[in-house]
């Protein structure tokens, strides 16, 4: 109890001083006055953040600064972690802070860095390491250290608090927990279940032969392979058995999706289509059968999909607060943003119909070409207005669909940039990709970029005419950015790339990563 006293005593002594100064010497001829505080009994995620800090202080410096669990007076400190703050009138700030939100602020000589949990601090921290101390982590396995034997922190009151509350990319970076640190990338640790889950909860393999009446009516025909008849309270029924039986296996999960098979074959039979009529769209089922899981399990949030035939909002009907709507982006062009894209009309009419009905709606958004990764997809351009226009119609929670753990057309920078703005849609783009080419491709960058910069000009010059499909193949854009003329000014760029870093192994590999596509590309248009 003294020991919380003293520290609370000398934080709102620091907060109290007039005379502050303007920026604090934290390293300087090989030593440093600063050690870092965390308390003796923070979570390991706090303790974390204290070593991480401790490392790269020490990668730029050779300086090892001291982790202690109290102040001392004859040291400043890095105070790192809400439990420092008990009593103290920052505690009020962190309170109203979204959960993964945080501050850093220098109060005299001293810098705090926290947030209201474990994750925030180890959040606060990295940022602060990025930000302030100017390191990256570009990707999974590379990063950017500058070598100093001075660091200097300018005066620092910034409050940080995320864009979306929950965000997703389906990147290599992923799957690192260091990188989705890093990146305040978010897992799946509070989904029980996710997407596509009418098959798991009612499988045809257990129900067909006996309750075929259970499943969708096309035709004359009831199919097994299709989704369900959600106008049969026996289907609903069983949803709510079966949910039941999910949830007593993982109950510390709140997000369970009961959600439509990804395939179309929805219901025909009359009492599904007087549903259809009644709520003037298809969607309106599958809200009617989540509303009433929604009301069996109200502590659970119960997600349910727009998507394809769902994907436009229902009348006469509205998701209960704990019904989360996925909202799917699978159909639209990538040439342009989507609310100045006349071919994306529909879409912009849904999402903001979306919105109108509900503010807990998760996007999920597409940005790679799946049917190839490594064909040349220059939509680096649409990510920030798409992301600003999702949040400005009441999404609080996104999902950008990468290529997962392979390869893609610069996908370093694309996670990098992305995660970016799921914290922060607001971000200057160019800045952070000007930055990222320098530190990642060092002598190369200049070639790199022009690849960037033409892709995206050869773009725009045919956005109107071309529909930038995440299913398609280089052929496809063979008269647009992919013509056999750019495709030899492409890749002579990457052979003057790659002559620039021959004698750097480093730099050579990220090069090679970064022409793949453009090979494949040439390769692909040539065969055909």
């Amino acid at each position: 109890m003294k020991y919380q006293f003293v520290i609370i005593s000398i934080i709102i002594a620091f907060i109290g001083c007039t005379d502050q100064k303007k920026q604090i010497t934290l390293v300087q001829d090989n030593c440093s006055e600063y050690a870092i505080v965390v308390s003796a009994n923070t979570d390991s995620l706090t303790q974390l953040a204290a070593m991480k800090l401790q490392d790269y202080v020490y990668k730029i410096t050779q300086v090892k600064l001291e982790i202690a669990n109290e102040v001392t007076k004859n040291k400043n400190h890095i105070l790192i972690g809400y439990e420092l703050l008990k009593d103290s009138s920052l505690v009020l700030e962190l309170d109203t802070l979204d959960e993964d939100g945080f501050i850093i602020r220098t109060i005299g000589n001293n810098i705090l860095i926290t947030g209201n949990n474990g994750k925030s601090n180890l959040y606060a921290t990295y940022n602060f390491i990025e930000e302030f101390l100017g390191c990256r982590l570009l990707s999974v396995n590379e990063e950017y250290i500058p070598e100093n034997d001075l660091i200097i922190i300018p005066e620092i009151k910034k409050t940080y608090e995320p864009a979306f509350s929950f965000r997703r990319t389906l990147f290599p970076g992923m799957y690192n927990e260091k990188y989705s640190y890093w990146h305040r990338i978010e897992n799946l640790d509070k989904w029980g279940s996710f997407v596509h889950t009418f098959r798991k909860l009612i499988p045809p393999e257990q129900y067909f032969e006996e309750h075929p009446e259970y499943f969708s009516l096309i035709g004359n025909n009831r199919l097994s392979d299709a989704q369900l008849c959600l106008s049969n309270p026996e289907v609903i029924r069983v949803l709510k058995e079966n949910l039941r039986k999910e949830i007593e296996k993982k109950p510390d999960k709140k997000y369970w999706s009961v959600s439509q098979n990804d395939c179309i074959n929805y219901c025909e039979c009359d009492d599904c289509e007087a549903m259809y009529n009644d709520f003037g769209n298809i969607s309106g089922a599958y809200i009617y059968m989540a509303n009433e899981l929604a009301k069996e399990f109200p502590d659970k949030q119960i997600s349910t999909l727009a998507y394809q035939f769902t994907r436009s909002a229902p009348q006469n009907i509205a998701p209960l607060e704990n019904v989360n709507i996925m909202f799917c982006s699978i159909e639209c062009n990538r040439s342009m943003p989507l609310a100045d894209d006349p071919r994306s009309k529909g879409f912009v009419i849904d999402m903001k119909d979306w919105s109108n009905l509900t503010n807990n709606i998760f996007v999920w958004d597409y940005v790679v070409q799946f049917k190839n990764y490594l064909t040349p997809f220059p939509n680096f351009h649409v990510l920030q207005p798409n992301i600003q226009f999702f949040k400005d119609n009441n999404v609080n929670m996104m999902f950008e669909q990468g290529s997962g753990g392979n390869w893609s057309d610069l996908s370093d920078l694309k996670q990098y940039l992305i995660s970016k703005l799921l914290w922060n849609p607001d971000v200057n783009t160019d800045s952070i990709v000007d930055d990222f080419l320098v530190k990642y491709y060092g002598p190369a960058e200049p070639h790199i970029r022009s690849y960037y910069n033409l892709t995206h000009k050869a773009l725009a010059e045919n956005q109107e005419k071309e529909f930038l499909n995440i299913y398609g193949f280089p052929t496809d854009y063979s008269d647009s950015y992919l013509t056999p003329t750019l495709l030899k000014q492409y890749k002579a760029l990457m052979d003057k790339a790659e002559e620039s870093v021959k004698k750097d192994s480093v730099y050579l590999i990220r090069v090679l990563r970064a022409r793949l596509p453009v090979d494949f590309a040439y390769l692909d248009i040539a065969l055909n």
